[in-house]
Parts: structure tokens; sequence; C-alpha cells
């Protein structure tokens, strides 16, 4: 799956994040965006405020911080439809199955990965069993 990095700050460059979306945007491509923001994490409620595209918010917190990060990302404004994941692996995870949807060939990878871990689990309950 390609993917860009993009950094920017929801606070601190509002217009700079709003321009990267609408740079996006006008694409005409499908997108998902993972937003990695700390502490207050606005950056995932701005950017779904502000387009079309799934976002799902990935707060980068340790576990010293993850109680109190987490609820920023979970309890957003009214209107705003961003999911919210722990863990990198999670958010890729989730952003494949959104393009799977509209793409054969990452809905395949997807599929097949699924049935791979399935496999492996009655391979390791049979042998549990035995």
């Amino acid at each position: 799956i390609d993917c860009d990095l993009r950094v920017s700050s929801a606070h601190k460059s509002t217009v700079h994040t709003l321009n990267v979306v609408a740079d996006y945007e006008s694409r005409g491509i499908p997108v998902v965006v993972v937003a990695v923001a700390g502490r207050s994490n606005g950056l995932g409620p701005v950017v779904s405020g502000n387009c079309s595209f799934p976002v799902i918010n990935c707060p980068p917190a340790g576990p010293e911080w993850i109680l109190q990060d987490v609820w920023s990302s979970l309890h957003l404004p009214s209107n705003l439809g961003c999911s919210t994941v722990l863990g990198p692996d999670a958010a890729a995870l989730s952003a494949a199955q959104i393009l799977g949807l509209n793409n054969h060939v990452i809905w395949a990878k997807v599929r097949a990965q699924q049935l791979n871990i399935n496999c492996d689990l009655m391979i390791a309950d049979r042998k549990s069993a035995a």
C-alpha cells in the first residue's frame, strides 16, 4: 500500500494541516488518514472535520500516559467520525481493510493474512489437544 508520511500540527500549524488535507482531496484517489498525535490528540478530529476521508487516530502514548491521552481520541466533539486504535499495527490493518473495500488486491492480501492466522491457530489447537 502506498503511503505518505506528513508532519503537521492541528494546534500549531492549523493552516498547513488544512492545506495538506485539501491537497489530498484534490487528487481524487482513495485515502485513509492515520493521525498520530500526542497530548490532546487534536489532529484526527481536525482532519475528520475538514475532509471526507476515513480518519484513524493512533495516539503514540506510552504505558505511563495511555490512560490520560487516549480519552482525547475517544471523547470527540459531535459530528466527527474518527476511529481510534492503540498501536501502529492496528492502524495499518484498519487502513488496509478500508482501502480493500475498493481494491481487490489489498482485500486479498488482508484476507490471506486472516486465513493464515486462522490456520496457525487451528494447528496450535490440534497440537495442544494431542
